[in-house]
């Protein structure tokens, strides 16, 4: 057999005839054959030490493959990591919302009848017009906690009718939408919880598509009335963390700070029938939606 000495001599060990040469040398044949069997235990060193073919290939792809595999590792991680803090910032959010359902039950007959025609010879809207299950839309719904969002109340004159009846703003802007001049009366009603009846400021409104705007003084409500001898009126509310209820009674107010907060539901006075009040306190959870029911009483 021939091995690969590290130093690339080559060391014939299995030749007979070598053997016999090397018996009759002498003492210096001896010392060589030492040297000859280092030589050879160096070199099977080497070689075992040496990687077989496929293992170097698989080594190499290992080495290659691992970064990949611990930069995928290190995506899912971060992934997880931002779940988590998503997690906890939800969890941990300071605000929640509310839904409030205004309802009145058993409504009188009167309330949610006409009461006559207008000037134009159209029915005139009732006081109330609850759902089948008595929840009020057109109610105001009042909480105390968000801050007021400046925004214009705009009320449109047509067919002798104010739309819409109930309104939140800071501000007021009154537009015509009929064909001739028309005169309405604004007039300045108060508090919510104490109404008086408010100097007249005549609004004129010459033509179709003319606009007039009004400053609100924060906090008050505020009347729009027609000329008419039984006038149609719209209500202005000028309050902070004012809504009004939608077809259905609910009112839906968004990013509340959680804790407890005062809820008032009012419905104005108006078709001849007087204001009605309920009140309730709605108890915000973070991160979650609060359903609250009042109930309007006199």
């Amino acid at each position: 057999m021939t091995v690969a000495t590290s130093g690339d001599h080559r060391a014939d060990i299995d030749d007979p005839v070598r053997r016999q040469r090397c018996r009759c040398r002498g003492p210096g044949e001896a010392a060589r054959r030492v040297v000859v069997a280092l030589a050879v235990a160096v070199a099977i060193a080497a070689c075992s030490g040496k990687p077989r073919a496929e293992e170097a290939t698989h080594g190499a792809a290992s080495r290659e493959v691992a970064p990949a595999d611990d930069a995928a590792a290190d995506v899912v991680r971060a992934d997880a990591v931002r779940a988590d803090a998503t997690d906890a910032a939800h969890t941990a959010s300071p605000i929640g919302d509310l839904q409030v359902r205004v309802e009145w039950p058993d409504v009188p007959v009167a309330a949610r009848t006409s009461p006559g025609r207008t000037p134009c010879h159209t029915p005139r809207a009732p006081a109330v017009s609850p759902t089948t299950t008595w929840g009020i839309p057109d109610a105001l719904v009042v909480v105390d906690g968000p801050p007021a969002v400046p925004a214009v109340a705009r009320v449109t004159l047509a067919d002798c009718a104010l739309a819409p009846r109930l309104i939140v703003g800071t501000s007021l802007a009154i537009t015509s939408a009929v064909d001739r001049p028309a005169r309405l009366v604004l007039r300045k009603r108060g508090a919510l919880d104490h109404l008086a009846a408010g100097d007249p400021l005549p609004v004129q409104l010459p033509i179709a598509g003319h606009t007039v705007t009004a400053a609100l003084d924060a906090g008050a409500i505020y009347a729009l009335q027609t000329d008419a001898a039984d006038p149609e009126v719209a209500v202005i509310a000028a309050l902070p963390g004012g809504h009004v209820t939608d077809a259905s009674g609910h009112a839906v107010i968004r990013g509340l700070a959680a804790g407890s907060h005062a809820v008032t539901a009012w419905l104005p006075p108006r078709a001849g029938q007087p204001a009605r009040t309920g009140r309730g306190t709605a108890r915000i959870a973070a991160g979650e939606l609060t359903e609250l029911t009042v109930t309007l009483g006199p």
